[in-house]
């Protein structure tokens, strides 16, 4: 009591002892073990100093207010919350929090029954509740006094400076980097504070030093920027990728009862493949879609940021898309999930999709035990896809089935594969439900192969996986010795020599354009002529740069990319006529699904989906003279309407 009486009269030292505290518990937290808590301060007592310096900076922020208490409680409040926020993360996947996750909010909204049951959300709720009438009663009863301004000012000041220039030291000392190739373990080596604060403040490409119109003009020159090369065959292209996929058949110490990828591990047996390098495990989807696309490594932007939520909001980017364009290429997405998620329906517009499919143009949905949609209904979308223009299609389709968070229980009475060598009950059903779910998957990529081997127009199939799963797989658990390792195979249905290389995922586009002959676009040109040159990463950072965040001087000053008119689904969905039929009146025209939804003059009116070409309504609904339209809503967005059909 006498040392926290002392404290209380000396704020400084009071917020220091407070800010070591919060380091440890955070550390804790994140690490999800008291002994990995500990064992960073004694392993690297520099940087847990440093996290700490950085904390104190933001509850020095107290001593200037009147309140200082309850800012101090306030702040503290805070910074424990990341810690526990981050700690029950890390048990649904291996990326830590970030605080991009927090502009990802909106698109969690839709998946957290899938993650956490009923009770577990009321008891979050409730603690969430708690803790705001924890902060209403310390606001209450907190004493107010006068601070000494100066003083306090004058301090935080100084831990500014102190924080500012330990930084640039520890970076210039290499103990801290500014980039996170693996996120999960810069957090682990340089600790919670300093990797959260650097993924709130790192957004975007920093300017390379080096960055200038000669250099640029150099990197042009070196790649022949301006030579394009005319392809003899400009086949269909297709790329899947696929939600968690890899080859089971790596992880050492497990078994199964049947190869759990026959196919995959059959299409790898015969043709073209190799290992994929990608940004995360775990998690990160949409950061393995976006360097995919685009040939952009990811490395380069801010720490722990997705490109979708950032600079892709509002700017357009170069891709394969636009690339293919230029040869007359349509462009089309497909994805068994929702429209709204990661906002692709807004970001695809910006990186030259023609079209997008999500699940809401869908019908004949299967679901896993766990509410993800199957697998299977995409090949027949692939296939519509192709037939909806005459010309060449280039389709991205991304799966969903094989998603986490992975059930610890029995889902399903009967299994096919079952798994070996887990001595854990709760991980077994785990891994058993995952590869059950890869079965299927895989399954699909035998039919979609089926679909395409008696297509009439040539066509190259791409398929490869997200990233791993968030199953606790380390380094040593595989063959391959490589967790951000998956896999990438190459099918086409005519007399394609393609040949076996390893990649990351940012070149896997450029290397298969390359095997067609096609060289559109800077970034593909770059990664064909310059990826075995020592200056390949240097100039590849300031094309990057100079595409998203410079002056776009690659272009002569103006991004020739313009966002294209995204069209929800690949074909129109109509409204013809209605027909009653006693008390209800039945909605008629094409392309209907469980997502449509009649508006009749701006209001939704319950809407029951008979099949694609009716919908059903109460009659009283009606109103002669009224506007219907008939809309496909997906997370409470509406993202498409039909043309307006007057009542009669």
């Amino acid at each position: 009591m006498k040392l926290l009486t002392w404290l209380d009269k000396r704020p400084l030292p009071q917020c220091a002892s407070i800010s070591m505290l919060l380091n440890l518990l955070v550390e804790i937290l994140s690490r999800r073990s008291i002994v990995a808590g500990l064992g960073f301060l004694f392993a690297n007592p520099l940087l847990f100093l440093y996290n700490a310096a950085i904390i104190l900076l933001t509850l020095s922020v107290s001593m200037a207010c009147k309140r200082r208490h309850f800012v101090l409680i306030f702040i503290s409040v805070i910074w424990l919350g990341l810690g526990v926020a981050n700690c029950v993360l890390l048990g649904f996947r291996t990326t830590p929090l970030a605080f991009i996750d927090f502009q990802l909010l909106k698109s969690v909204d839709s998946i957290i029954t899938m993650y956490l049951n009923q009770i577990e959300i009321i008891l979050i709720s409730l603690a969430f509740l708690g803790l705001l009438a924890g902060i209403i009663i310390a606001w209450k009863r907190t004493p107010k006094k006068k601070p000494k301004l100066l003083a306090a000012i004058s301090a935080v000041i100084a831990i500014a400076v102190f924080v500012a220039s330990s930084t640039s030291f520890l970076v210039s000392a290499q103990a801290l980097a500014e980039n996170f190739g693996n996120l999960a373990d810069a957090y682990k080596d340089y600790g919670f504070a300093y990797c959260f604060s650097r993924s709130l403040l790192d957004r975007g490409i920093d300017k390379p030093d080096s960055y200038c119109e000669e250099e640029i003009a150099g990197i042009l020159g070196a790649i022949d920027a301006d030579g394009t090369l005319t392809p003899e065959l400009t086949p269909n292209i297709i790329m899947v990728q696929m939600e968690s996929f890899f080859d089971v058949n790596y992880l050492e110490e497990l078994s199964f009862s049947e190869n759990p990828v026959p196919i995959f591990t059959k299409l790898k047996e015969s043709g073209a493949h190799g290992f994929l390098t990608v940004p995360s495990i775990g998690a990160g989807t949409a950061n393995t879609e976006f360097e995919i696309l685009t040939g952009m490594n990811l490395a380069y932007f801010g720490a722990g940021e997705y490109p979708y939520k950032s600079v892709l909001q509002k700017e357009t980017c170069e891709s394969i898309c636009y690339n293919l364009r230029e040869l007359g290429y349509t462009n089309h997405a497909i994805h068994n999930h929702e429209g709204t998620f990661y906002q692709r329906h807004m970001v695809f517009s910006n990186l030259g999709f023609d079209t997008y499919t999500s699940l809401e143009y869908m019908n004949n949905v299967g679901y896993t035990p766990i509410g993800w949609a199957k697998d299977a209904v995409l090949s027949g979308e692939v296939v519509k896809a192709l037939a909806s223009t005459p010309g060449q299609d280039f389709v991205y389709a991304i799966t969903v089935q094989a998603h986490g968070k992975f059930p610890q229980e029995a889902t399903e009475e009967m299994q096919p594969i079952t798994v070996a060598g887990i001595e854990e009950e709760k991980t077994q059903y785990a891994f058993e439900y995952f590869v059950n779910q890869l079965h299927e998957t895989d399954a699909f990529i035998s039919a979609l192969i089926s679909e395409l081997e008696a297509y009439k127009e040539p066509v190259v199939l791409v398929m490869f996986g997200d990233h791993l799963p968030s199953l606790g797989i380390e380094n040593e658990d595989l063959l391959n010795g490589d967790r951000f390792e998956t896999e990438y195979a190459v099918w086409s249905n005519f007399p394609l020599k393609v040949h076996s290389q390893d990649l990351r995922s940012y070149q896997l586009s450029a290397y298969i354009l390359q095997q067609l002959g096609i060289n559109n676009g800077i970034l593909t040109k770059l990664h064909q002529t310059l990826s075995e040159q020592e200056n390949y990463q240097a100039a590849l950072e300031l094309m990057e740069y100079d595409m998203v965040c410079g002056e776009h001087i690659a272009y002569g000053g103006i991004s020739p990319h313009l966002p294209t008119e995204l069209q929800m689904g690949v074909s129109e969905i109509k409204v013809s006529g209605i027909r009653w039929e006693n008390e209800n009146a039945y909605v008629l025209g094409e392309g209907f699904t469980e997502w449509s939804q009649v508006i009749i003059d701006g209001n939704q009116v319950n809407t029951m989906f008979i099949d694609g070409k009716t919908l059903m309504i109460a009659a009283e609904e009606i109103v002669s003279g009224a506007d219907l339209v008939v809309a496909q809503i997906g997370d409470k967005t509406i993202l498409s309407e039909t043309n307006i059909f007057q009542c009669p």
